[in-house]
């Protein structure tokens, strides 16, 4: 292309110019060739871009709690694996793919590195392939490090959760870093959602526009090449992970689920007006790290690396160096000369293994208790002797994890649960399903073997190095359905209170009353001879004026002191066919009152995080269903939970189940549902088969349509990527 060589130059500069150049191609001509330039770049990565949605899993405060998070990401093999952000996937349990074909596909977390905020995802291509699709696209990576102030780059991604975009922009710097302290440019640790990132990144700051959705997108020169992942972005600035960073990491993910990297446990500054010459300063030394045991210390001044002069007169060459540390091998020696108060001394320092910050997590759910994983770095924060327990990291107030005796609490460490020893997460959710999930014996009813569950559960923890022991109650409270009011007189009607200035435009000044709203179907009020319109001013001479909204509920209030089946005599005010409002008596029947939604019944289905209530007669009034109309009510599900993922949401009324043959689609069993007690018993069916799949029929106002259900039975273990990628290579 012409012009291709000018690129470096800036495109915006290009055209800037155009209008000074005195011989060559007309503005015309150069507009034509810097837009076939940008899209021959977009066409490129366009088809390997695509958005990721995330539901995510987090356990606080002994509860788990599931929210959602979408982002970008970049194609970069034939195998699948997508190149993001990890703040994207942080706390991902399921991952959804949408192509450039706007086909969406499941994706699974093949490793994350929170330090670098980055991460990879890889698509399920068996899934893939039985869509229809053949090979993926995929972008290819260009050199980072050639990249220079000025450079034409495009920003893509799905800004917002919306459509594919690109954006356009310069490089403004290609070695930012994120500095703390006014004049002092001393490297910041940015904190990201899994811990301590941006360590070893010298970002590239572009202005291509960057909104929340293009996180984990790719930052493309004009040739069409990925050189860098977008991650920050804010006033007209956008930041990028330079594209070299990202393929080593990426590289290193697919091939061992982490990063490995070394560690000598020592922070640096730069060494500009300090007035010396050489070197680079020690800001920092953690205790019994590599560093302080080859006896470095705070304050002492690095001048040679492996025999190598060291100099670092400015902050951004700090990543740089942390990164040469890093990228070495577990347990290599380096030899470093050093200064302290005038004296050079050498000493050799031995790397060690860089420690996950952060490890699986869980929810004991029913004891109101969430715990973690005790990594190597955790018990040396803490000072552990080894890695055994788990540690909790939150109790729900009122559960039975607070109720035990001692209360468990927040940075205890469980030890035993039930007499068996718990070294892991997976160990602790073990044993929390063998003492809430015990296994049914022949001819047992599902009431027999709940209560199987113990009353009491001792539980052995260590709080503060002191090994203490507990009982947790962990027999779930009998669900105990509200109380329903004894059987009471009742009117058929809705109303409506009219005060002293609706009265007066109505035509009966001075005569308030209930305004008559709906009569119910089916009712004796509908018989009696009552109207949509009237106002009821007394029910037996004894008068029902009302003097503010207050007496919404007085008129059934009053209704439900006298007899059932009693006949009253309803006095209304009513217009008549010459406008005229009159008094008339209409004798009316009582009847029993009706179940109200509040009187309902209810469920509440932790597996679906979904709760259901009896349909009652104003459910039926209200969605105008006939009394043939059966099923139970949904009355809230979690909007990422298992129901509510699948689309069901408060008001569905819920008519079927159904349960598809994994083979071939078709029904395997169903059942329609006629009421709480035939739905329980559907539900109970389905915890103990645990489908893979479950579809409810359901009616939404007066459309009939079916949710399709995905359940996922093993308890939710959130962790980073790492071990799951491990065990899968095995």
């Amino acid at each position: 292309m012409r012009f291709g060589k000018l690129a470096a130059a800036g495109l915006f500069a290009l055209v800037m110019a155009a209008g000074t150049v005195q011989a060559g191609p007309s503005p015309e001509e150069l507009r034509d060739e810097i837009r076939a330039m940008v899209q021959s770049a977009r066409d490129k990565v366009f088809p390997a871009l695509v958005n990721i949605s995330v539901v995510t899993t987090s356990f606080e405060g002994g509860e788990e709690a599931k929210g959602g998070s979408t982002g970008s990401g970049t194609i970069i093999s034939k195998q699948g694996h997508v190149l993001t952000n990890q703040h994207v996937v942080n706390d991902g349990t399921k991952f959804k793919i949408t192509l450039a074909d706007r086909r969406i596909v499941p994706a699974k977390l093949i490793g994350e590195d929170p330090l670098t905020d980055l991460a990879i995802l890889q698509i399920d291509m068996d899934e893939f392939k039985k869509g229809g699709g053949t090979e993926l696209a995929v972008a290819e990576f260009g050199d980072s490090d050639k990249l220079a102030i000025g450079d034409t780059v495009m920003a893509m991604g799905s800004p917002f959760a919306l459509s594919r975009s690109v954006t356009l922009g310069i490089v403004s710097n290609t070695e930012r870093v994120f500095t703390s302290g006014f004049l002092r440019e001393e490297v910041e640790e940015m904190q990201g959602e899994a811990g301590t990132t941006g360590t070893f990144t010298r970002w590239i700051q572009h202005d291509a526009a960057i909104n929340p959705g293009n996180s984990g997108g790719p930052l493309v020169n004009l040739e069409g090449r990925l050189v860098g992942v977008n991650t920050l972005g804010g006033s007209n600035m956008g930041f990028a992970s330079p594209g070299n960073l990202a393929r080593q990491v990426a590289d290193a993910i697919i091939k061992d689920g982490e990063v490995i990297r070394s560690w000598i446990g020592a922070n640096f500054k730069h060494i500009r007006d300090t007035g010396f010459e050489d070197g680079v300063l020690i800001n920092a030394v953690i205790e019994g790290s590599p560093a302080y045991e080859a006896g470095l210390r705070a304050g002492d001044r690095i001048v040679s690396i492996d025999g190598k002069p060291i100099t670092v007169r400015f902050v951004e060459e700090i990543p740089p160096l942390v990164k040469s540390f890093a990228d070495r091998p577990v347990g290599t020696q380096i030899a470093v000369s050093y200064v302290r108060s005038g004296e050079k001394k050498d000493t050799t320092v031995t790397t060690k293994k860089l420690l996950r910050e952060r490890g699986d997590r869980a929810a004991l759910r029913l004891w109101g208790v969430t715990i973690a994983e005790i990594t190597e770095k955790l018990a040396e924060d803490l000072h552990l002797t080894n890695r055994d327990g788990v540690f909790v990291t939150g109790v729900k107030g009122g559960s039975p994890g607070e109720l035990s005796e001692p209360a468990l609490q927040g940075g205890d460490i469980i030890k035993s649960i039930g007499g068996k020893p718990v070294k892991s997460v997976h160990d602790a959710i073990a044993a929390y399903k063998a003492v809430m999930s015990p296994e049914k014996k022949e001819g047992e009813s599902a009431a027999d073997t709940a209560s199987r569950i113990p009353e009491f559960l001792l539980i052995e923890f260590d709080r503060k190095g002191k090994s203490q022991a507990t009982l947790l109650k962990p027999r779930p409270d009998k669900k105990e359905d509200p109380p329903r009011e004894l059987a009471k007189a009742w009117l058929g009607v809705a109303t409506q209170p009219v005060l002293r200035d609706l009265a007066r435009e109505m035509g009966h000044e001075g005569q308030t009353g209930h305004r008559i709203t709906r009569i119910y179907p089916g009712t004796l009020a509908e018989k009696s001879g009552l109207r949509v319109g009237d106002v009821i001013i007394a029910i037996d001479n004894d008068k029902t004026a009302v003097k503010g909204m207050q007496d919404t509920g007085a008129l059934q209030r009053k209704i439900r002191t006298l007899k059932v089946d009693g006949d009253i005599t309803v006095k209304v005010l009513r217009k008549g066919t010459d406008g005229k409002v009159a008094p008339e008596e209409i004798k009316v029947t009582l009847e029993r009152t009706r179940l109200s939604p509040e009187e309902a019944r209810r469920d509440s289905n932790k597996d679906f995080e979904l709760s259901v209530r009896e349909l009652t007669f104003f459910d039926r009034d209200d969605n105008r269903w006939e009394e043939t109309v059966q099923g139970v009510i949904v009355a809230g599900a979690e909007p990422l939970g298992w129901a509510g993922s699948a689309g069901l949401h408060s008001g569905d009324l819920i008519q079927r189940i159904i349960v598809p043959s994994d083979a071939t689609g078709a029904e395997k069993w169903s059942e329609t549902i006629i009421d709480l007690d035939g739905y329980r018993k559907v539900m109970d069916r389905l915890a103990k088969e645990q489908p893979s799949r479950v579809i409810m029929g359901i009616l939404r106002d007066n459309r009939a349509m079916y949710r399709y259900i995905e359940p996922e039975w093993k308890p939710t273990v959130q962790g980073d990527g790492v071990k799951d990628a491990q065990d899968a290579k095995k």
